[in-house]
Formats: structure tokens, C-alpha cells, sequence
């Protein structure tokens, strides 16, 4: 070990290919696998707020049964490891490995280095969706409603990502996601309003956009945040998050004594702001307000994920079916114009 030059680089994010260093990371994934002699070996990954790694723990390493029954999901690690990336993917060799200490905190140690964030300051996050409760809820039960989860839910709704795997899955990312399709149904009532007399309807489009703003509550719920929101919670795997979103909006709702008739269409958009539950029981809209979130919901969650697949590694305009959609995508070729700009 001593043979290998550290890296001055203080990040996983920072390290460059053949680079040996010490950083910080967070365990987001454990797979027990056996290998082509026989044996168990476990295939962890970590990651930190810019780049995600594999790592790979042999039966025979001195970590093998720590890290089975002793290291969590989201648990934090100092590692001394030369990072390599191939066409196995991105990968950690670990020559030194400890969860982090108190020695770490008082260092500097931040553990929401560890977690990928929204380009936006969550914090402002929170306030423009409070600013357009404000401004564009006219119903002041529903303003209510809406302003009491988000204050009470603050700091769980500054750290949660809107997905483990699927979309916004970073810290800050339901916020994100939540305000942006806010912003869309206001658009759309905007758009349409003059064409159809639903969206003329003042209930309508109040209990759109409040429904908007709160229809993926449950995710607070759902996801593990105590673990670092790379896991599942004990409630969130047998309820999940469409449920639990159900029951906060419903309890919040009839302490702040909601009109009965408002509250049950709002529990609706939470009810059915998915198309389907996991397990193919279809659930569609059947109020104007609850259409208005499932397709906003579904243009915005859809729309980051393209634009993940299309931040994907590698050359050539059509990226291929190694993709959160498993399709082909078209990247597309730079115009002649925009590489002659590049160039210049």
C-alpha cells in the first residue's frame, strides 16, 4: 500500500482513473452473489453526491462477514481505495475500509456530501412551492392544508429524493419534482382554461394544484431518510407511498377540519396520481384534478428520466437498451453550427 501514491483528490467524485486516495462514501446497495469457483462473494456499491462505484468484497477478505452482519444500507464509510473504471463499470479497490466515526464529524465530516443533490437549493425549493400555495390556492382550507404538511414535514422534504431508482433520486429531488409539477398544471389550467369550462371551475383547479403539490407526500414516508434514503422502509414496502400519502393528507385535512367533500377529492389525486400500482391494479382519474396531476406527474417524472438515459457515457447518436427505459434513445448528432461554436 505504501507503493501507491494517495491522490490529493478529497472526493470519490474528485478521483480520477488508476487515482488512490481517501474519501467518504455511503453504502447504497449489498448483493450476495456466488462466484464461478463456488464461493460467496458480495458486490456493494457507494456512492457520494457526484459519482456512484462498485466494490468488490471476496470471500477470503477481512471485511467479508462485516460487511454482511455488521455494515447497513446508508451507513457511512471512510475507504483508502484506487478507483478504476472499465468496461465492468466504475469500480472501487478498497485497500483500507471503516464506517465513520465521530473523529470524522468533528473533522468536517458531512454526510450530505454523500448523497446526490438537485442543481436547486432545496431550501428555495420549499419556498417557491410555499410561495404558490400562497399565491395561486384561492380555497384557504386547502392553503392551509397544504402550508401545515410543508412546514411540518420541512426537513424531511429538504433531504428526500422523489425515487430510489426511478426519477429525481437525489436530495432535494421530490421537492424538485413536487414544485414542477405544480408548475405544470398551472400551465396547463392557463393553457386550456378559455376551451374548457372545468378549468373555469375554481375548486377545480385549487384542488389541482394543491393536489400537485403534495400528490408523492408519502415518499416522506415511504423511504428510509434515517438510513440515508437508499432503502425502503419497514411501512413503505407493505403500504407504500400512495397510501401513506393518502393518510397524511387525510389526517392533516380533518385536524384542520377540511370540508369533507374538498378532502375526499384531494385524497383521490393522491389516490390515483399513478396510472397502475406495482402489482397492475389500475387505478385511473376520475375527476378533472386528479387527470391534471397524473399527467403532469407522469410528463416531469418521464421527462428526467430521458434526461438521465441521454447524460449516459459513450459516443454516437442512439444510446443503447442499458437504460432506465431498456429501449434504444436517440441521442442525436450536434449540428454543424454547434460544433463549429465548440471548436471556436
Amino acid at each position: 500500500m505504501n507503493d501507491d501514491p494517495l491522490s490529493i483528490a478529497t472526493t470519490l467524485g474528485d478521483l480520477r482513473p488508476g487515482e488512490f486516495g481517501d474519501v467518504y462514501v455511503q453504502l447504497v446497495d449489498r448483493q450476495e452473489r456466488i462466484g464461478k469457483n463456488g464461493l460467496p462473494y458480495r458486490r456493494l456499491e457507494f456512492r457520494d453526491d457526484r459519482r456512484r462505484v462498485f466494490a468488490m468484497i471476496w470471500n477470503d477478505s477481512q471485511w467479508f462477514e462485516a460487511c454482511q452482519d455488521e455494515w447497513k444500507l446508508g451507513q457511512h464509510f471512510k475507504v483508502r481505495a484506487i478507483y478504476h473504471e472499465s468496461h465492468r463499470g466504475k469500480e472501487l479497490v478498497p485497500r483500507k475500509i471503516r464506517p465513520v466515526n465521530e473523529d470524522d464529524l468533528r473533522q468536517g465530516f458531512d454526510p450530505t456530501r454523500c448523497q446526490p443533490r438537485s442543481v436547486e437549493d432545496p431550501a428555495e425549493l420549499w419556498d417557491a412551492a410555499l410561495m404558490i400555495c400562497q399565491c395561486d390556492i384561492q380555497d384557504e382550507s386547502l392553503r392551509q392544508l397544504v402550508t401545515t404538511i410543508y412546514t411540518e414535514q420541512r426537513e424531511p422534504l429538504l433531504l428526500a429524493p422523489a425515487a430510489l431508482y426511478h426519477h429525481h433520486c437525489y436530495q432535494g429531488g421530490l421537492l424538485e419534482h413536487s414544485l414542477s409539477v405544480a408548475q405544470t398544471v398551472i400551465d396547463l389550467i392557463e393553457r386550456h382554461r378559455h376551451q374548457l369550462p372545468p378549468l373555469q371551475d375554481r375548486p377545480t383547479c385549487d384542488l389541482a394544484i394543491a393536489g400537485a403539490l403534495l400528490h408523492d407526500v408519502g415518499k416522506l414516508l415511504e423511504i428510509d431518510l434515517v438510513q440515508g434514503g437508499v432503502a425502503t422502509s419497514l411501512d413503505g414496502q407493505i403500504l407504500g407511498h400512495v397510501l401513506m400519502g393518502r393518510d397524511l393528507v387525510r389526517e392533516t385535512g380533518q385536524r384542520l377540519r377540511v370540508s369533507p367533500d374538498l378532502l375526499r377529492r384531494l385524497e383521490l389525486i393522491v389516490l390515483t396520481h399513478q396510472d397502475y400500482y406495482a402489482d397492475g391494479d389500475y387505478r385511473r382519474p376520475i375527476s378533472c384534478e386528479a387527470l391534471l396531476v397524473q399527467q403532469a406527474d407522469r410528463i416531469n417524472s418521464e421527462l428526467q428520466r430521458f434526461s438521465a438515459a441521454l447524460a449516459s457515457p459513450g459516443e454516437g447518436p442512439v444510446i443503447p437498451k442499458d437504460n432506465p427505459f431498456r429501449r434504444a434513445i436517440l441521442r442525436g448528432e450536434a449540428s454543424p453550427d454547434a460544433e463549429a461554436n465548440r471548436q471556436t
